[in-house]
Parts: structure tokens; sequence; C-alpha cells
């Protein structure tokens, strides 16, 4: 008698099938029928952006600011610790201190030395290199809170890992972290963050219920993983979560979806 393949090894070795095959389908995927219109400003970070023309300067890509709208607009006149890894040339710091308002508390983070210069009473500024676990232990000492951390680095995929796996266990609940500029098909941090992101599939039902599951640490403490392009940004919840239920309301049902869920 031919031995059964556990379900989940069955399933591990399937991925590869399925992923070459969503790759392969987005190369050549036809959008259809119509439309999106034409885009217009998507708010105040980009009219910020927009008006720049002097001074300490900004570089990012525009269709970077509707994502920061989505995830940031929250924070927007309240307090909020904020911290940007990559300074370059200063003007990003200022950006935030004027979209999140006055109680803004703004950190950077950066490599070169000269970047302190950008340091004044609301922003203070760390040099060191993203990729140590030793320089993160020392920033998050001296930092109270964190409820936002944009990675705007190295761009490398080891310095993002590090810098993701130091900064989001100490990100408040509701918290938001964002990696810029991930580049490219097999990108290997986007790959990493598609392991991360099977995480919040884990399903563990209770003895009593198959339809009350268990949450893990991680579905306790992470809320969404979103993917847009270049950029991967991940959210924490903002309330307490134990346990994932499906309950049935109602009183009349087919015989045929009675059995839907995998033993």
């Amino acid at each position: 008698m031919a031995r059964r393949t556990p379900r989940g090894l069955a399933t591990l070795t399937r991925t590869p099938t399925e992923l070459w095959r969503g790759y392969n389908y987005g190369r050549t995927f036809s959008p259809g029928t119509g439309s999106p219109p034409e885009s217009e400003s998507s708010g105040a970070l980009e009219d910020y952006f927009d008006e720049l023309t002097k001074g300490p300067g900004i570089w990012k890509w525009r269709h970077y600011f509707p994502i920061y709208e989505r995830h940031l607009s929250k924070y927007r006149g309240k307090e909020i610790h904020i911290l940007e890894v990559g300074i370059y040339s200063g003007g990003s710091l200022g950006m935030w201190h004027t979209y999140f308002g006055d109680q803004a508390r703004v950190y950077g983070v950066d490599i070169e030395p000269s970047c302190r210069a950008y340091e004044d009473d609301r922003t203070k500024v760390f040099i060191g290199d993203q990729a140590d676990p030793h320089f993160w232990a020392d920033v998050i000492r001296q930092v109270p809170k964190l409820d936002v951390v944009i990675d705007d680095g190295g761009h490398r995929s080891f310095q993002q890992i590090a810098t993701l796996e130091a900064v989001l266990p100490h990100l408040q609940p509701g918290g938001v972290y964002m990696c810029e500029d991930v580049h490219d098909y097999f990108n290997t941090f986007h790959a990493y963050v598609s392991g991360l992101s099977r995480n919040l599939h884990t399903m563990r039902p209770t003895k009593e219920d198959r339809f009350v599951v268990n949450a893990t640490e991680f579905q306790q403490s992470i809320d969404s993983i979103h993917l847009y392009p270049f950029v991967t940004v991940i959210e924490k919840r903002d309330r307490e979560i134990k346990q994932f239920t499906a309950p049935k309301h109602g009183t009349e049902w087919q015989p045929f979806g009675a059995n839907w869920f995998p033993s």
C-alpha cells in the first residue's frame, strides 16, 4: 500500500508549480475592459512634494504618496513616533513633521555621519548600520515607542530583513511598517515576506469546535501584509484577538455545504 503524503508536506511540494503559474499569469495578464480615471494629487504629502522647490531634497517614487496616505493618514494631528531609515538629503524629515503636525516626533537613521546635521529639537538622528542587530538594540533603548517605521535605507535584502526583524516587535498596536524600493521579480526580501505572510493563514482549530481557531502569537500581533509596486506594508493589530470564529446565522441550510471545512 502506498504511503499517504501528509497534507502539509503535499502542499509544500505543490507550491513551486503554483508559484510559477501565478508568476506567468501576472507576466501575461490582460486587464480586460475599462480603464481607471487619470490620477490626480493623492493628498497633502504629494502636494508638499510638488511645492518643494528648494531646501533639503526629497526623492520618492510618485506612486508612493497614495500608499502613505492610505496607511498613515490616521496619525495626522496626533502624537506619533515615526522612524525613517535612509535620510539622504533630509527633506523627508521635514515632510513628516509638516504632514503629522506639532505632536510628531521624528527619528532618522542613516549610515552616513554627515546626516546628523538634520537633527533638531523634534528630530533625533541615529548613525549606524541598519543590518546590525546591536545598532537596533541601542536605538530601541533610546526611542520610547514606535508607531511607524519606513525603510528607505540601503535597499539590499539582508539590510531590509534585519531591520524588519529588529523593529516589527516594537511597533505599537496599530503600528505600520513600510519597506520601500523592493524591486524585481525575484527579490529575496519579497521571498522573505512571502514566507512571513503564510503565518497569517495558520489554522489551529480547538478540540471542541473546528470552527473556532486559536490565533497564533503572530496572528494576534500582525493584522495584515500589503504588497504594492516596490513597497511592502505590514500593519499590526489595534485590538486584541485570541480566536477566529465562523458562526452560523439563519435557519435554512443546503445539505451540500455541510462539510466544506477541511478535516
